[in-house]
C-alpha cells in the first residue's frame, strides 16, 4: 500500500516536473521572439531615426567621448559628478547627473563619437528593459504576464522613441527594472525563512537594488526626487515581512537603507556644496515662487494622469514623434489596470510568496510619479518617464485577469475570452501601424521638406566634412548659426576635446554660447566678417573664406562646393567659397 502511494506521488512529481519543464521553454522561446523585435524597433537605423540629433544630444555625446579620451569634460572639469550643460534662455546654465555620460563613455570611445555610437547605450538599455520587464512580471504575477507586459513595453510609443534619442533620463525605466528585480531576488528568501546561504545571497540582492536606485537618482533632475521615493515605496511594502523577523531582520533592513546613502553619497555630498548653482535652473523654472503654486501643483499633477495626453496626444515636448492620436501608452491599457486592481485584490498571497507587499509598492509608485514633474512650469514627458514601465506591467497582468475572467463565459459557438483577444489582436496593429509608419517615415531630404521644416542636424555632416577637407590654415569658415552651434561643429568634426579648451572663443561666459572654434566662426560673413582677423601669420598670403549656410540664394562672388538638397531639388545645406 505504501509503496503503491509513493509510486502515485512520484508519478506527480513528474507530471509536475515536465509541465514546468515545457512551460519554462515555452516562455524563453516566446520571451526571445519578443527581445528579437524589440531590438529591430530600437537598433534599426538607430542613427537616423528619430531624425533630430540636437545638440543637448551631441553635448552628451562629446563630453562623454572626452572623459573617454582624456578624463575630462569638454570645460576641463576632470570627471565631474554633475556636467555643466547649456544655457536656456530666461533660465540659466543647467548641469545634468553624471550616470548618462559615464554609461555613453566607453561606447563613444571604442566605436567612434558619431550618433550611432552615441545613441547604443540607451537603444541598449531599451532592450535590457524589456527582457527584466518579462523577469520581474513573471516573479510577481506570472509567465503569461510577464511575457505581455515585454510585449507592450515592447511597442510603447514612449519607450521607444527615449529609447532612440540620446538623453539623460533615457535610462530611467533601466535602472528603475534592475533596482526593482534585484530587490524581488532579495526578499523573497526572508518570506520563506530560507537557509542561511540563501539569505547571504538574498543580501546581495538587496545591495544590488540600492546601488541601482542609487544610480537612477543620477540619471536626470526629476530623479533626486523620484528615486528616493520609489525606494521609500520598496521600504514600506517590505515592512510587513521585516516586522515578523527576528532584530536580525530589522538591521538588514536598515543596513539596506544605510547602502543606499552610502551610494549615493557623492552626489548628494556635491549637490549640497553647490546648492545654489546645481539648482539655479530649477529655482528658474519651479512654481513655487508664483503666488498660487499650490493650485497649480494639483492641475499639473492631474494632468499626469489625463487619458488623453496618456493613449491620445502624448505631453509636450520638443523630443517626441507622435502621429495624431496616438500618445504615450497603447489605447487598450487603461481597462486592462483595473482588471489588475481586481486580480490583486483577490491574490493576495502573492506578496507572501515574493517578501514584500506588491499593491503597496504600485500604489505609492503610481501616486507619487507626477510630484516632481508637478513642480516645474511645463509637464514634459521625460519629466514623468519614472511612470514607465509601471503601466505595462500592470496592464500585462490585467490581461491575465480580464481572459480568466472572460473565460468563464462561454457562448454556443463562440467564446467571449477569444472574441475578446481577436479584437484586441486588431486594435494592437492599428496602433502599431498608426505609430511605425509615422516614425520610421522617409528620411526628411527624400520629401520635399524645406530647410527651416528639417532639423538643424540634417544634411550638415557631409557638407561640413567636405569643405573642412579643403580649408587650408590660412583660410577663414562660417557656420550659419542655430542653437549652441559650435556643439555642432565640435561633434561632427570629432575635434579634440583638449585643444577646444585653448581655441574655443566664449562670447558670453554666463549664456555658455561660443562665438568661434580655431578658424571656424559661428555668423554670417556679411554681418561680421569686419570683426575676424586673418590667423597668425597668414597676412598677405592667399586665403579663402568659406560658408555653410541654409540660404538657398548663392550671392554674387560665391562658388557653391557641395549642397545637399531635399527631393524637390531646393538646397538644405550648401558650402560656399569665395576668393
Amino acid at each position: 500500500m505504501k509503496a503503491n502511494i509513493q509510486e502515485k506521488i512520484s508519478s506527480e512529481g513528474e507530471r509536475k516536473g515536465a509541465k514546468r519543464r515545457v512551460s519554462s521553454v515555452w516562455f524563453w522561446s516566446l520571451l526571445l521572439g519578443i527581445l528579437l523585435l524589440a531590438s529591430v524597433l530600437r537598433l534599426y537605423a538607430l542613427d537616423v531615426y528619430p531624425q533630430k540629433f540636437d545638440c543637448d544630444a551631441m553635448l552628451l555625446g562629446y563630453d562623454a567621448w572626452s572623459l573617454w579620451t582624456t578624463g575630462h569634460d569638454h570645460h576641463g572639469a576632470f570627471f565631474p559628478v554633475f556636467f555643466r550643460s547649456f544655457w536656456t534662455p530666461g533660465q540659466s546654465i543647467d548641469y545634468d547627473p553624471p550616470v548618462s555620460r559615464y554609461v555613453v563613455a566607453p561606447f563613444v570611445g571604442i566605436l567612434g563619437l558619431s550618433e550611432f555610437s552615441t545613441r547604443l547605450p540607451f537603444a541598449l538599455m531599451g532592450i535590457a528593459t524589456v527582457f527584466l520587464v518579462a523577469l520581474l512580471g513573471r516573479r510577481w504575477f506570472n509567465a503569461a504576464a510577464g511575457l505581455l507586459a515585454a510585449l507592450l513595453l515592447t511597442i510603447d510609443p514612449w519607450h521607444i522613441n527615449l529609447s532612440r534619442i540620446a538623453h539623460p533620463g533615457s535610462c530611467i525605466p533601466f535602472f528603475t527594472v534592475v533596482g526593482l528585480y534585484c530587490f524581488t531576488r532579495g526578499t523573497s528568501p526572508f518570506a520563506t525563512m530560507r537557509k542561511p546561504r540563501e539569505l547571504r545571497w538574498a543580501f546581495l540582492w538587496l545591495t544590488g537594488s540600492v546601488l541601482s536606485f542609487a544610480l537612477l537618482t543620477g540619471t536626470y533632475q526629476t530623479m533626486k526626487l523620484e528615486a528616493p521615493l520609489l525606494l521609500c515605496a520598496c521600504a514600506f511594502a517590505v515592512l510587513p515581512f521585516v516586522q515578523n523577523l527576528s532584530r536580525s531582520g530589522w538591521t538588514d533592513f536598515f543596513i539596506w537603507l544605510a547602502f543606499y546613502c552610502l551610494f549615493v553619497s557623492p552626489l548628494a555630498v556635491e549637490q549640497f556644496q553647490h546648492w545654489d548653482l546645481l539648482q539655479r535652473h530649477f529655482d528658474s523654472m519651479s512654481i513655487l515662487n508664483q503666488p498660487h503654486w499650490l493650485t497649480l501643483f494639483f492641475t499639473q499633477y492631474a494632468n499626469a494622469y489625463s487619458p488623453g495626453v496618456l493613449f491620445f496626444t502624448g505631453f509636450r515636448s520638443g523630443s517626441q514623434v507622435l502621429p495624431q492620436g496616438v500618445g504615450e501608452v497603447f489605447w487598450l491599457e487603461w481597462p486592462l489596470w483595473i482588471f489588475a486592481v481586481i486580480g490583486m485584490s483577490q491574490q493576495r498571497h502573492i506578496s507572501r510568496q515574493i517578501g514584500f507587499v506588491i499593491p503597496t509598492l504600485l500604489v505609492i509608485w503610481f501616486v507619487t510619479y507626477p510630484i516632481a514633474s508637478s513642480l516645474t512650469t511645463d509637464t514634459y514627458e521625460i519629466r514623468t518617464y519614472n511612470f514607465v514601465p509601471l503601466p505595462e506591467i500592470l496592464a500585462g497582468y490585467g490581461a491575465i485577469v480580464a481572459w480568466e475572467m472572460l473565460g468563464r463565459y462561454r457562448w454556443k459557438w463562440f467564446s467571449a475570452a477569444q472574441g475578446a483577444l481577436a479584437i484586441s489582436a486588431m486594435v494592437f496593429s492599428i496602433f502599431n501601424l498608426l505609430f511605425l509608419s509615422f516614425f520610421f517615415a522617409p528620411p526628411l531630404l527624400q520629401t520635399d521638406a524645406t530647410a527651416d521644416q528639417i532639423p538643424y542636424n540634417v544634411g550638415l555632416r557631409p557638407v561640413l566634412s567636405k569643405v573642412m577637407q579643403q580649408v587650408r590654415p590660412c583660410d577663414t569658415v562660417w557656420l550659419q548659426p542655430g542653437n549652441q552651434t559650435y556643439m555642432y561643429y565640435l561633434f561632427l568634426t570629432r575635434y579634440p576635446s583638449n585643444q577646444f579648451l585653448s581655441t574655443g572663443q566664449e562670447v558670453d561666459a554666463f549664456q555658455n554660447v561660443y562665438g568661434s572654434v580655431g578658424q571656424v566662426h559661428f555668423g554670417t560673413p556679411d554681418s561680421q566678417q569686419d570683426t575676424v582677423s586673418l590667423p597668425a601669420g597668414c597676412e598677405g598670403k592667399p586665403s579663402h573664406t568659406f560658408f555653410i549656410t541654409r540660404t538657398a540664394q548663392i550671392e554674387p562672388g560665391w562658388q557653391q562646393v557641395i549642397a545637399m538638397k531635399n527631393r524637390a531639388g531646393v538646397p538644405i545645406w550648401q558650402g560656399l567659397v569665395k576668393t
